[in-house]
């Protein structure tokens, strides 16, 4: 397992390899040993993991694995029995997973996300509660992201039925990210399972919350987005559920009400609209139904703009409309697209690339311009950064 932490660490979070390196080489070891030209010849790595590759240092992977051990967590890659399987079928599925429990049977069960805005309304939380509670009770599995609002009323929904739930982390199983729900997790972990793709002590970042997202949603047949408002984070979820041809569900709104425009927007791409858990079953008890559901229509697919516009989506609604009313008028959309990937923590701009979706060509234009208003700056052999 050493050499397969090595390997993650080598290739980074969020990747879009996993898959494509293994129809090259048949195990970690085989990479491992390999020399620089068969690396190359391969045609997957950049120049910046072909350097990490030819390190050879195994002593950061060495030190993650005891980490595990002495906390009792499993670490299971994409070959090991126990890994989710709907979850191997998306492009960027995670090489690795560390866990907390045991990962319940994802396979023969209908696999529900529920999702939503931290700052639930009370009616919100009750629905999403509710929902997840009559799910289990029809023994499906219940997956959320162990947050604020409506993620801890679907996880606490499920556990009061005795029922088994997934706490997908935007961070290490260990970061201290909301502490006052650690009580939560370690009941989850009884119940199911607490995953990252994170090593148990990374800390937890803006982007970090955005790649996990894709992680709930791959896990699962479907998606219910109980509330989301215009910038939730929610909806990174819904994009990843809708690219990856999974149902999407809804509960609406008012439509005045700012708190769901959001969810309520998603309609237009197709999302069903529901009110109990019982809809959501019905779906897949109706032949007809489900058979349509694999029909791709460009009615229910995303216009470009709106997938721009969810990728902008922060986690931190507070800080992205902060950091919003500081951005010249003239940065163009991809610039501040890229603008919103980039932290505190240095990333290349195939890194970068890939976390926004875009172009590494699109992207090196929006970085030159973000560099010209003086909003990031490249730390020499390590990436791009944001300015203080």
């Amino acid at each position: 397992m050493i050499l397969w932490i090595w390997l993650q660490n080598c290739i980074g979070f969020s990747s879009n390899k996993a898959k494509k390196i293994f129809e090259f080489f048949e195990k970690p070891e085989d990479i491992f040993i390999a020399d620089e030209k068969t690396i190359r010849e391969s045609d997957i790595f950049s120049e910046r993991i072909i350097e990490r590759i030819m390190n050879k240092d195994l002593s950061y992977a060495k030190k993650i694995y005891n980490d595990c051990i002495k906390l009792g967590y499993n670490v299971i890659s994409i070959f090991d029995d126990v890994y989710p399987q709907k979850l191997k079928q998306i492009q960027d599925c995670p090489l690795l997973l560390y866990v907390d429990g045991e990962i319940p049977e994802t396979e023969n069960v209908l696999c529900a996300a529920v999702v939503g805005s931290r700052a639930a309304t009370d009616r919100s939380m009750k629905m999403a509660f509710d929902i997840s509670a009559g799910l289990v009770l029809n023994d499906a599995l219940v997956v959320s992201g162990g947050a604020e609002g409506v993620d801890t009323a679907a996880h606490r929904g499920a556990m009061s039925c005795d029922g088994k739930t997934i706490c997908v982390l935007g961070c290490g199983i260990n970061d201290n990210y909301l502490i006052k729900n650690l009580a939560m997790r370690n009941e989850i972990a009884k119940h199911g399972a607490v995953i990252s793709e994170y090593p148990p002590f990374m800390s937890h970042q803006r982007y970090t919350f955005i790649q996990r997202n894709r992680i709930i949603a791959g896990i699962c047949d479907c998606t219910l987005v109980v509330q989301a408002g215009e910038h939730s984070g929610a909806l990174s979820t819904a994009e990843q559920a809708l690219k990856n041809k999974r149902k999407l569900f809804i509960v609406k709104g008012s439509e005045n009400n700012p708190d769901f425009t959001g969810s309520n927007s998603l309609a237009k791409s197709g999302a069903v609209p529901i009110e109990n858990h019982s809809q959501i079953l019905d779906w897949y008890k109706n032949p007809d139904t489900v058979q349509k559901e694999n029909i791709v229509d460009k009615k229910t697919e995303y216009h470009q703009k709106s997938i721009k516009q969810m990728k902008l989506n922060g986690v931190f609604e507070k800080d992205y409309e902060e950091e919003k009313k500081i951005l010249p008028e003239q940065l163009t959309e991809n610039a501040v697209l890229v603008y919103h990937t980039i932290s505190d923590i240095p990333f290349d701009s195939d890194d970068i690339a890939l976390s926004a979706g875009l172009d590494t060509n699109i992207v090196k234009a929006a970085l030159t311009e973000l560099e010209i208003f003086g909003l990031i700056r490249e730390v020499v052999g390590k990436g791009y950064i944001r300015k203080k």
